[in-house]
């Protein structure tokens, strides 16, 4: 292939680059430099310009384009970049694209690579840097939930679960989260490992960076919250503000989207009263319900999705969230109601007492 002249005279300054970077343009020039008449320096100009792509395929630095990539190839090689993080007698059953949910320190966030689905667990890896991200041996795995929840571009996917038998709970975020946990079951059911189907948990990413330690998530809801702010003169008034309601072991709280802090925070033992009600708020909500929290400083008051505030008001009123005494399941060490343990069993990993065993028997 060899690059012809071609001629335009009515290109833009944008033909031009497109032009040169697809087609490519070839100087020929010879240039006499004269003083008073008198030559003293000539210049015979070649040169070639053109895009990398171009310049390939016309033949054009193909050495360089080679020891550029054995360059590349040895520098992985020397970091290990190409070497998975395998153990002797390790072998890859499944491999797709996902991230991972981190939580721990200062930052949060979902860092992606590749999960691997091998005869031994499931981790997910970074090349670069190289980074093991995330890692379960199958005989620490209890079970496993897909919850489907939307994305950061507002679409739903599924998301992957892995339930520890120490009480951690591993998010995963995989192209496909049904085929990861097919591979996964299917490979701890071959080992003689039991991974059992269990009830999505409350994810919510804003949680980890409030939550106390020993405290945990019950439930949380999109929630506007009427904030009370002062202008000039001390004059109050009520402001409508977007964000997440929150009910944990201990308190209710609400995270503001914009701020990305905790604006509301109060103890359970210090909620007088919960209820919906339809009062004159001002704004948008002035015509629709809202939730009514009544505590020694006064009235909290939220709004949203009629199901959405039924809901939290249903577990505002539970003997969970009321500080009836708990107890840690003896199989997966979950916390939960006293009661509820001995009577229904665990909700996390599916134990039941023997007592019930028997009486159902």
């Amino acid at each position: 292939m060899a690059m012809e002249p071609k001629r335009n005279t009515n290109a833009g300054l944008v033909d031009l680059l497109d032009r040169v970077l697809d087609k490519g343009l070839v100087l020929n020039a010879d240039v006499l430099i004269s003083v008073a008449g008198i030559p003293l320096l000539g210049l015979n100009l070649k040169a070639a310009l053109a895009g990398m792509d171009t310049m390939l395929k016309c033949g054009i630095w193909e050495d360089w384009d080679a020891a550029q990539r054995a360059w590349a190839t040895e520098e992985r090689r020397r970091k290990g970049l190409d070497k998975l993080p395998l153990e002797e007698g390790e072998k890859i059953l499944f491999r797709t694209f996902g991230t991972h949910w981190y939580s721990k320190g200062i930052y949060h966030g979902w860092r992606p690579g590749y999960i691997y689905v091998t005869n031994r667990r499931i981790f997910l890896y970074k090349k670069e840097p190289s980074e093991l991200l995330f890692t379960a041996y199958y005989e620490d795995i209890m079970g496993y939930a897909i919850e489907k929840k939307l994305n950061v571009a507002k679409k739903e996917t599924d998301y992957l679960c892995i339930m520890l038998k120490n009480g951690a709970i591993a998010k995963l975020h995989p192209s496909d989260a049904y085929a990861v946990k097919d591979a996964v079951v299917a490979e701890m059911n071959r080992l003689g490992f039991s991974c059992k189907e269990m009830s999505a948990p409350v994810i919510d990413e804003n949680a980890d960076k409030f939550l106390k330690k020993g405290e945990r998530l019950v439930h949380c809801e999109k929630m506007w919250h009427l904030e009370e702010t002062f202008a000039p003169g001390g004059i109050s008034r009520g402001t409508w503000k977007a964000g997440r309601l929150h009910i944990t072991s201990e308190r209710v709280c609400w995270w503001h989207d914009f701020d990305e802090r905790i604006a509301f925070d109060l103890s359970l033992g210090d909620i007088g009263a919960v209820g919906i009600e339809t009062r004159d708020l001002g704004g948008f909500a002035s015509t629709r319900p809202a939730i009514i929290i009544s505590h020694r400083g006064g009235d909290a008051c939220f709004s949203g999705d009629v199901n959405s505030m039924e809901k939290i008001v249903e577990v505002l009123g539970s003997k969970a969230i009321e500080g009836e005494e708990t107890e840690t399941c003896p199989s997966c060490g979950t916390e939960a109601p006293v009661q509820e343990l001995l009577t229904k069993g665990c909700m996390a990993c599916g134990w039941i007492s023997p007592r019930v065993r028997k009486l159902v028997a």
